[in-house]
């Protein structure tokens, strides 16, 4: 049984470990056990770990954790198609030089068909007498519409051999997007929708249209596919803004009865079937349904599949075991299986895209059917039809839509809050993994706003900004507001922080208008004017820490700047700090070796700069691991060290030891996109990725080079809040930095 689910680790993620040390790999597998729930291939992989500060022994949330997966393929192609090779199902895609290779979707190996005489872009396959097809396209570096493009040469090449196959077919402006092939008179012909909504049939011998082109889409045509229906071959297409889905004659190009009508939003990928006699046409909108038509009748069959709850972006259909079979992907990342005949689903939603799924299939391994999904930042994953999703005891996670996190101690307990994209705020215990409901109040939070936290009057409150500018108190014991909403007084606030200075609670409300409010959340009114910038520069985030001199607040700003102000006397202090390439989005403070600094990170800069906030220049060179978008940012104390703590696109944590300026330890390594990261407690580390959560634990083995302690700052306690560690602990007092 171990080896069985040892093997289901290894294959749910094959594809992040191929760049990856014994160590390295040993932690993400044993991260990917605990989302599985099998606690004792955890121990066993921890086993193996060696060098990071942390490693996987709360618990780790399973949303996306699936027994069923078969394999997972990190593509990097914008382009790709699949088909039959040979039997097997492959992924086909054109380099940037031409390069035409074909991967195998369940078992990963991969080999190289041709090599086109330009850069190439693949279009589609096709059936063609007795062989498949390979459709390319010209590469255009510029995708964007123009009236004046420079035309599109589609070519096609015998999937098996390699070889040209007829001659070009060409059009004047435009790309050629789709493509399917349909028998008549004895030929073969080739059927193309293109950028300028027309729908042309060429005979691929000769290269030549055989019917003037047909119209009526309003954009693009997003879609194309052939049938026959009562001996007559037809064309079922639908254009980009296009709501219905029209059927025409493929001799003639004349309607063959009316359009398909039903769906409420342009459709967006057609498929076709035939079974029992009936040729069916599966539909896929962006009204977040897929519908079944019959062509002989043009009615719909059943009534729709709604389960995506996101715009349909794909779409497939066969025959397996008698049953008609639809296969559909969306927007939501998820891919479903639904019965055409009853409507329903069956299977699990099949989960793990972290892009919105473009192209679906299904195939038969070993006699059992695979379902495929690929989405639209190339990773194809393919899963048994049947099986269990996952079968430990883990919680489902808070989803893909979460856009913030923070923590707090109350009662004992410690608490993780987190702020979705729809605006709903969610509590969990972060010692179990077991979700506490949504708070009541919070119908519209603005997630470009991190919640924050603050210890009142005995109370831990959790403060929200909501999209009207107001930001709600809730006492995190109670679940229950605090008191009324809190007027910021200003249209557009985007950033919040929290501190207490002097023994006042203090909420800074940062806005788009490069202003910070300072509010007394005791007496729920502003302390003086607000910290104001000459220009209008957007306020992207902002902390507070205590320094010998006095409080100082310091802010990322739009103009990609950072800057320093005197609280008490409400200026700037010198010049903003210059040296990132975007705008400053998040910021942390914290305090090593009694130095008082800044850690920010800005946009796409994949280094965070550490400042000097005595001298306000950086504090040595950017910081550098990380190989995509830093997405979270956090500062927390282990073994005496004060830690950065970072997160990004390249599914990466990484921990900077501040007095060092230099990395602690080994990264550890996340299945997917990490989005959020805050302390937990005890040396704890939260970190959410994907659609998951995990609780990281200190590392027995991990040791810091010559611990260095940091100033007890509990006389002057500067932007603590309930998110830091305890006074007694010797924590660095910082505020944590408003996410945008």
């Amino acid at each position: 049984m171990e080896d069985e689910r040892s093997a289901v680790v290894n294959r749910s993620v094959a594809h992040r470990l191929k760049d990856l040390d014994d160590a390295e790999r040993a932690q993400l597998l044993s991260l990917e056990a605990a989302r599985f729930g099998w606690p004792d291939l955890v121990a066993r992989f921890a086993a193996a770990q060696e060098g990071a500060p942390w490693r996987v022994g709360g618990w780790a949330s399973g949303r996306w954790a699936d027994e069923r997966i078969v394999h997972v393929l990190g593509r990097t192609a914008v382009h790709t198609a699949t088909a039959l090779r040979r039997g097997r199902l492959v992924s086909v895609d054109a380099g940037p030089f031409g390069e035409v290779r074909a991967v195998d979707v369940l078992d990963g190996t991969a080999v190289e068909l041709f090599k086109a005489p330009h850069p190439a872009r693949v279009v589609g396959v096709v059936p063609y007498e007795d062989r498949v097809l390979l459709l390319t396209g010209h590469d255009h570096p510029d995708r964007s519409w123009r009236p004046d493009h420079d035309g599109d040469t589609l070519r096609a090449w015998d999937l098996e051999t390699g070889e040209p196959a007829g001659e070009p077919v060409r059009v004047d402006q435009g790309l050629l997007t789709h493509a399917a092939t349909a028998r008549l008179d004895g030929r073969t012909l080739l059927v193309t929708g293109g950028w300028d909504g027309l729908v042309r049939v060429w005979d691929l011998a000769s290269g030549r249209t055989v019917a003037e082109p047909a119209g009526g889409h309003r954009g693009w045509v997003a879609a194309v596919a052939t049938a026959e229906v009562a001996g007559r071959p037809v064309v079922v297409t639908a254009g980009e803004h296009d709501h219905d889905v029209r059927v025409r004659d493929l001799a003639t190009g004349r309607p063959a009865g009316r359009a398909l009508t039903g769906h409420t939003a342009p459709v967006s990928a057609v498929a076709t079937v035939q079974a029992g006699g009936r040729t069916l046409a599966v539909t896929a909108g962006m009204d977040g349904t897929a519908r079944v038509w019959d062509l002989a009748t043009r009615q719909q069959c059943g009534t729709p599949f709604t389960g995506h709850g996101h715009a349909v972006s794909a779409v497939a259909a066969a025959v397996v075991d008698g049953r008609v079979l639809v296969v559909t992907g969306g927007r939501d990342r998820e891919v479903r299986v639904w019965d055409a005949a009853t409507g329903a689903t069956v299977a699990d939603a099949f989960t793990g895209h972290q892009e919105p799924v473009r192209e679906v299939a299904l195939s038969v391994l070993d006699g059992r059917p695979v379902v495929v999904g690929e989405a639209a930042d190339g990773v194809l994953r393919s899963w048994r039809l049947t099986g269990r999703r996952h079968g430990g005891t883990v919680l489902d996670g808070p989803g893909r839509g979460v856009a913030s996190l923070t923590t707090a101690a109350v009662a004992g307990r410690r608490l993780a809050v987190t702020g979705r994209h729809d605006g709903t705020v969610d509590l969990w215990d972060a010692a179990r993994p077991h979700p506490v409901e949504p708070l009541p109040g919070h119908p519209g939070t603005n997630p470009a706003a991190r919640p924050v936290t603050v210890e009142l009057a005995g109370r831990t409150l959790l403060l929200t900004l909501d999209r009207d500018g107001f930001v709600r108190c809730t006492d995190l014991a109670t679940r229950e507001a605090a008191g009324a909403p809190l007027d910021c007084r200003d249209p557009e606030p985007c950033a919040l922080a929290t501190a207490v200075v002097a023994g006042r609670a203090l909420l800074f409300v940062g806005t788009r208008r490069g202003s910070v409010r300072v509010f007394d959340l005791a007496a729920r009114e502003e302390t003086g004017p607000p910290l104001e910038t000459a220009d209008p520069l957007p306020v992207r985030a902002i902390a507070a820490i205590g320094t010998d001199a006095g409080p100082l607040v310091v802010t990322g700003h739009g103009d990609r700047t950072v800057r320093r102000w005197d609280l008490a006397g409400r200026a700037p202090l010198g010049p903003p700090m210059s040296g990132h390439s975007r705008a400053v989005n998040q910021v942390a403070t914290a305090c090593p070796d009694g130095v008082p600094v800044a850690v920010t990170t800005a946009g796409y800069d994949t280094r965070p700069l550490v400042w000097d906030l005595a001298t306000g220049r950086p504090r040595g060179g950017p910081l550098r691991g990380h190989r995509r978008r830093i997405a979270a940012l956090a500062v927390t104390t282990l073994g005496g060290r004060v830690l950065a703590v970072t997160g990004g696109d390249d599914c990466t944590v990484r921990a900077w030891d501040l007095a060092a300026h230099a990395p602690a330890g080994r990264a550890l390594h996340v299945p997917y996109r990490v989005h959020t990261v805050a302390p937990a407690g005890n040396g704890t580390l939260l970190v959410g990725f994907g659609a998951e959560l995990a609780l990281f634990e200190p590392a027995p083995d991990w040791r810091p080079e010559g611990a260095r302690g940091c100033i007890d700052m509990r006389l002057r306690r500067v932007g603590a809040t309930s998110q830091d560690e305890p006074a007694d602990d010797r924590r660095p007092t910082t505020a944590l930095p408003a996410e945008r």
